[in-house]
C-alpha cells in the first residue's frame, strides 16, 4: 500500500486540493468508510449511519440519516466518494488516499495511548479520536520512530503505508474456527469500550492464543478457552474477531 500523502496541516474540507487537510468531520467519515473498505463492505446511507453512531459522542457528528446524506453529498462534490446505482457508497481514489491518511493517524494515536501513555486497551480507540486530527506529518514520523515502526494497530488493523495486508493469509473469523484447535487472535473490534474491556480481561486480544472449547450455533454461543479462563461469547461478537492458525507466523 502506498504511503499516505503529506498534509499541510491547514485548509478545510471544501477545498479540492489533495494536499490540504480535510475537516475533522470529513475525516471521521473517511475513517469509517475506509474500515468498511478493509472489510470489503460498501455501505448504503443507512448502513453508514449505523456505523457512525459507534463513534464517540465527543466527535460531535450528526447521525441522523438526513445529516449523513447531506455530508455524503458534500463529499461527492469533493470527489471523495461515489454513490452507484445500487445506492452503495464507495471511496474514490482521492477518498481512499484520505482514508489511508486518517486511518494511519488514528492507529498511531492508539499506540501512543497504549504504549507510551500506559492507558488500557479499551480506552485507546476513543482517546485516539481526540488526538488523530491534529497530527502533523513530522509528528507522525517521530511517533513511528518512538513506537518502533509498528505495522498494525493495537487492535490488529494494518497501519496504512507499512505494506501490511488488509487480512493476513489463512485468517478467519472466530465463529468459523474449528472446535479444539488453537488459534492466535489477529484482530478484535475496537468501537465498543465495554465489549473491549471484557475481551481484554478475558485475554482475547491480538497475539494471544484462544481455543474454541465448544460451539453451539443453535444457541448462538461459542465457548472460548484463553490463557486466563473459559468464556462464552455470542456469534455476533465472534464474527468480529479475526484469528489465524497457531502455526502461522505473524506478518513481518
Amino acid at each position: 500500500m502506498a504511503p499516505p500523502r503529506k498534509s499541510s496541516g491547514h485548509g478545510h474540507g471544501d477545498s479540492s486540493e489533495g494536499d490540504l487537510r480535510l475537516s475533522p468531520g470529513t475525516e471521521n467519515y473517511l475513517l469509517c468508510l475506509y474500515k468498511l473498505w478493509e472489510d470489503d463492505e460498501s455501505p448504503t446511507i443507512t448502513q453508514l449511519t449505523d456505523t457512525l453512531r459507534q463513534l464517540p459522542e465527543t466527535e460531535g457528528l450528526g447521525t441522523s440519516v438526513p445529516s449523513v446524506a447531506g455530508m455524503i453529498r458534500r463529499m461527492q462534490r469533493q470527489n471523495l466518494v461515489d454513490i452507484g446505482p445500487d445506492k452503495h457508497i464507495r471511496l474514490t481514489k482521492q477518498g481512499l488516499e484520505g482514508g489511508e491518511d486518517i486511518a494511519r493517524r488514528h492507529r498511531l494515536a492508539e499506540w501512543l495511548v497504549v504504549k507510551l501513555l500506559g492507558m488500557e486497551l479499551y480506552q485507546a480507540h476513543n482517546e485516539a479520536h481526540r488526538l488523530e486530527h491534529g497530527m502533523s506529518q513530522d509528528f507522525q514520523e517521530k511517533l513511528v520512530e518512538r513506537l518502533g515502526y509498528p505495522k498494525r494497530s493495537p487492535f490488529g488493523r494494518p497501519i496504512p503505508g507499512t505494506g501490511e495486508p488488509k487480512m493476513p493469509a489463512n485468517a478467519l473469523t472466530l465463529d468459523a474456527a474449528q472446535t479444539g484447535e488453537t488459534y492466535i487472535v489477529d484482530r478484535v473490534p475496537e468501537e465498543d469500550a465495554q465489549l473491549l474491556r471484557f475481551l481484554s480481561d478475558s485475554m482475547i486480544i491480538p497475539e494471544h492464543p484462544v481455543t474454541v472449547a465448544e460451539a453451539t450455533p443453535y444457541l448462538g454461543v461459542v465457548e472460548v478457552a484463553t490463557q486466563h479462563d473459559k468464556v462464552s461469547i455470542g456469534y455476533n461478537v465472534a464474527r468480529q474477531i479475526v484469528v489465524r492458525p497457531n502455526d502461522t507466523d505473524p506478518a513481518e
